[in-house]
């Protein structure tokens, strides 16, 4: 599974995306007719995406990171107790798909998205993002100049 791309998508009339073939094709065979958005941990007006399976995949990985080896059994007894994996499974949604790749854009991701313009939706290879398209924009170039500078520190001792 690689989602890649950069796709500009428009709501229709209904507040219906499409999710295009090049993004239905990278979920799981078994796990197509679904899949999970959740806004971004930490970037405000961001939307991530991801089949089932890897997001219930990144919740275990997460909870065994963050909390150790007793920390779910201390979430799972003690209600006060911080779990990431909760917080991020509390505002995410199971969209369903129509057999096209149409699906209804939940009011609350669409307008954390300000997707009147239509919203661009970006692979980031285990997951997938959708974001404004100004502030696609906008970070794109920051992240061309961030990839830039990477490229030129890797230097392997070539002069």
């Amino acid at each position: 599974m690689a989602f890649r791309s950069e796709i500009l998508i428009k709501l229709d009339k209904k507040g219906r995306v499409l999710l295009p073939a090049a993004f239905r094709d990278e979920l799981p065979a078994d796990d197509r007719g679904a899949f999970v958005l959740y806004h971004s941990p930490n970037i405000p007006g961001v939307v991530n995406g991801n089949s089932r399976i890897g997001f219930d995949a990144m919740l275990e990985r997460l909870r065994a990171e963050a909390l150790g080896p007793k920390g779910s059994l201390k979430v799972a007894l003690d209600d006060e107790a911080f779990d990431p994996a909760g917080y991020l499974s509390a505002g995410a949604r199971t969209i369903a798909m129509e057999p096209d790749g149409r699906f209804s854009m939940p009011a609350d991701f669409a307008q954390a998205l300000d997707a009147a313009e239509g919203v661009m939706l970006v692979g980031k290879v285990d997951k997938f993002q959708l974001w404004n398209p100004a502030r696609w924009q906008a970070r794109r170039n920051s992240e061309r100049e961030k990839m830039a500078a990477f490229v030129r520190n890797l230097g392997g001792g070539d002069a």
